[in-house]
């Protein structure tokens, strides 16, 4: 769920997720565990949490956070059309910034393979005090 990579423990009952605690013999968090962490189960399990594409323009206009899903099919489509004109005319007018992911070298890749060198990735809060003093 962030970048600092601590060990944790997921305990189940009946195959659902029922609590996460910090694993005591990981070597980076010594079992410690911040409220992100033991929150993960909301990531599995929220009914709040996306499962396919909403975008932007296919919003209903009965209210304000109501979406209409598509398909994965027309999601790339769209994402397809929008950046080949971007990339035909000027590919540097292209900012891509990620969150919290595991992943920046491919954030990078990706960037600087599409042409643009305007790319970022959020740092972690915790990775940037960890380990506690």
């Amino acid at each position: 769920m962030c970048a600092c990579r601590c060990g944790i423990r997921v305990h189940l009952r009946d195959g659902e997720v029922r609590y996460i605690d910090g694993n005591p013999n990981h070597p980076l968090n010594n079992g410690v565990i911040c409220a992100k962490g033991s929150s993960g189960i909301m990531k599995q399990y929220s009914p709040a949490r996306l499962t396919q594409p909403l975008p932007a323009q296919k919003r209903r206009r009965t209210r304000r956070r109501d979406f209409e899903a598509i398909s994965w099919e027309q999601t790339f489509s769209i994402l397809t059309e929008r950046l080949q004109k971007i990339r035909s005319t000027d590919p540097k007018k292209f900012a891509l910034f990620t969150g919290r992911d595991q992943m920046q070298a491919l954030t990078g890749l990706f960037a600087r393979q599409f042409g643009t060198p305007n790319y970022a990735a959020h740092g972690g809060f915790c990775s940037s005090i960890w380990p506690p003093a």
